[in-house]
């Protein structure tokens, strides 16, 4: 079975290198990294030269400068203090470089919607083929949708991998001496924190494409799936007391990953590893409750 997981996995890899897919992904994530710091340093570069024209003060050679004062005055950690409503998350924020900041807060929000134009039409794709039926002769049906999930595991990891390093880059070329080489360090680990958001996400949208052979379709159903999941938590969030809907709502954001979001940016061993925990087994929960649909199906 270790086999022929392995073989459906690199086979996933062998047909994304051949279509080129792989290099769409790496190109996708790479440009959405470094378009989103390039923007985001920019419009630091405006604030920057607005305060600097306000407080009457001489501007300044790179942006960065007013950015990195202004993160360690104590307004500024306040309204950060207030905006978080989270004092532990807080806590372990407080003295991160503002790069690694805005790269954590970019790839966190713009990293579900690219799970769904990465896995959503890989298994409609060959159902709607025929191909799957003779892989599924030479493996369960269970083992080579598992092969499909890990292998969109790790192309995205690859991905996620380059888009830290493309948001460095652009963060270098634009701050200067004031984005040093051990951000790249940094950047990696949030990165990976990405990577360990994305597999609810991963699991949500390939558990829906497994209810039709449609790409469309599936596309479809993975957008609304991540949606609703923004949606319900954030009701949660807000629409708390006794009531018995509002338990029962509070019930079901506890199911989905956004409610698990900030565990991943605490630093403290026992909080991260707990939402990672969590994290990684809604991933599989929700590909398993997929595969119930597609494990009798007519294919």
């Amino acid at each position: 079975m270790l086999r022929a997981l392995l073989r459906t996995t690199l086979y996933e890899w062998t047909d994304a290198l051949r279509s080129r897919r792989a290099l769409v992904t790496l190109a996708l994530y790479i440009v959405a990294a470094g378009g989103t710091m390039y923007w985001a340093i920019s419009l630091l570069g405006k604030i920057e030269a607005e305060l600097l024209t306000v407080l009457q003060l001489p501007a300044t050679e790179k942006t960065g400068i007013v950015a990195t004062t202004l993160w360690k005055s104590e307004p500024f950690q306040n309204i950060m203090r207030g905006a978080l409503r989270n004092t532990a998350v807080y806590d372990d924020l407080f003295g991160i470089h503002p790069v690694i900041l805005i790269y954590g807060f970019l790839v966190f929000i713009y990293m579900p919607l690219l799970t769904v134009l990465v896995a959503a039409g890989r298994i409609p794709e060959e159902v709607a083929s025929g191909s799957v039926r003779y892989a599924v002769v030479r493996t369960t049906r269970a083992v080579w949708v598992l092969g499909k999930f890990l292998g969109q595991l790790s192309m995205i990891a690859l991905a996620i991998a380059g888009s830290a390093l493309a948001a460095y880059l652009v963060a270098r070329f634009r701050l200067g001496h004031y984005a040093p080489p051990d951000l790249l360090v940094d950047m990696a680990f949030w990165g990976a924190k990405a990577w360990v958001y994305s597999v609810p996400f991963i699991g949500i949208v390939m558990g829906l494409s497994l209810l039709t052979r449609s790409v469309g379709k599936s596309t479809l159903f993975g957008i609304i799936g991540i949606v609703a999941c923004s949606v319900i938590t954030a009701l949660a969030t807000f629409l708390r007391g006794d009531a018995l809907w509002r338990q029962c709502l509070g019930v079901l954001a506890g199911l989905l990953p956004n409610d698990y979001e900030m565990l991943l940016w605490r630093s403290a061993p026992r909080p991260l590893l707990t939402g990672a925990a969590f994290l990684l087994t809604l991933g599989f929960a929700y590909l398993a409750l997929g595969y119930l649909s597609f494990r009798k199906r007519d294919l």
